[in-house]
């Protein structure tokens, strides 16, 4: 009898005797999804979820869903009446006093520095408040997390959205990021403690209510320097795997930047990951998958590494070609067959279907 999706997905990573490679493309959007269904004669329901786990089901690999992370640390809302034409104006409510937020509709969310709410000394008060005041809504946090469950059921793998630590959860630009942690060192070590605690008490909920990995993510070295990944990056990524491995769960790491020195180094080994993406290839990153896979700790499961800028301007034969290239280079090791990060809405669809055809075609058998 074959096994659900989900189970076949935790079976690989947890390397039981017999479980099947797995195909599972990062995030495919909607439409391209809706796209897909439609090219192969298939209906589409308009949920999203619904819409690839049926697509999964029709060409035959494991999809894999995110919930959201930050953004339930940090429940922003917009208030219209400070709202205009020109700006965005959101509020967060803390133990400490409101927190604002101002976005230019123009560069949208985040799409420029002064979008974010995280600049000065005052700032980090807020934030360590807004990240004490977590434990009050676990009702809600459970709640959704049980839904999210429910609506994948055993059809797929659940990621927990990544907490972003050292990022302080995208609250700060990256710029300030590092102002901030070299000029306001106490600061910004306070603010990620808090964030790592409020992170736990999220991902305790989540573990309980069935999400499959806990998670967390990087910058690549063409955002930070191996020194600083080294002092804060290391150390709280292992801290967030050495306790979901305590509680019997398995972790995730995503980085889809240049992390060729950090593989090289052993750093990404000692993050403790069960799962580790996305071994991207230039231009969007900086890895060989073959070089990579042979540095890594023959544990790891790698994940991923299709160029997302091939999978939407190539040919389907091209394609077809890198992915079979792909199986090649991780012959021997556990590795997803996947793309370098979320596949672009405006992906042809005959395009992920050659690949996904074409990784099916080409794993070897378990």
């Amino acid at each position: 009898m074959d096994l659900p999706a989900r189970q076949r997905f935790l079976d690989y990573v947890r390397r039981r005797p017999g479980a099947r490679p797995i195909v599972s493309p990062f995030l495919p959007h909607a439409p391209l999804v809706a796209a897909c269904l439609q090219s192969l004669g298939l209906p589409v329901s308009g949920d999203a979820v619904a819409d690839e786990i049926a697509l999964a089901h029709a060409l035959d690999y494991e999809p894999m869903f995110m919930t959201a992370c930050t953004d339930l640390i940090f429940p922003w809302r917009e208030d219209p009446a400070r709202s205009d034409a020109k700006w965005s104006v959101a509020t967060l409510e803390t133990p400490a006093g409101l927190w604002e937020r101002r976005v230019r509709r123009r560069a949208g969310l985040f799409g420029e520095d002064a979008g974010f709410p995280l600049r000065t000394p005052a700032d980090h008060a807020l934030f360590v408040a807004a990240c004490a005041a977590v434990p009050a809504r676990a009702a809600q946090l459970r709640a959704y997390f049980a839904s999210f469950r429910r609506r994948v059921g055993q059809d797929g793998v659940i990621v927990i959205g990544h907490p972003h630590i050292t990022w302080l959860g995208g609250q700060i630009g990256p710029a300030q990021m590092i102002y901030h942690a070299a000029d306001c060192p106490e600061l910004f070590a306070r603010s990620m403690e808090a964030l790592y605690q409020a992170a736990l008490v999220v991902f305790d909920i989540a573990l309980e209510e069935g999400i499959d990995f806990m998670s967390e993510s990087g910058y690549g070295l063409e955002m930070i320097s191996p020194r600083q990944f080294a002092a804060q990056d290391l150390p709280y990524t292992r801290r967030l795997a050495d306790w979901t491995h305590g509680r019997g769960g398995l972790f995730w790491y995503h980085n889809c930047g240049h992390t060729r020195q950090l593989i090289h180094s052993g750093l990404i080994d000692m993050l403790g990951a069960d799962v580790v993406e996305t071994l991207a290839p230039p231009p969007e990153g900086d890895n060989d998958l073959a070089d990579a896979r042979r540095h890594l700790a023959a544990e790891v499961c790698s994940k991923g590494n299709l160029s997302l800028g091939l999978l939407r301007d190539g040919t389907p034969a091209q394609i077809a070609r890198a992915t079979h290239a792909m199986v090649e280079a991780t012959a021997g090791y556990r590795h997803i067959y996947s793309t370098a990060d979320a596949v672009f809405a405006e992906t042809p669809p005959e395009n992920f279907i050659a690949f996904v055809r074409a990784a099916r075609q080409a794993a070897p058998a378990p």
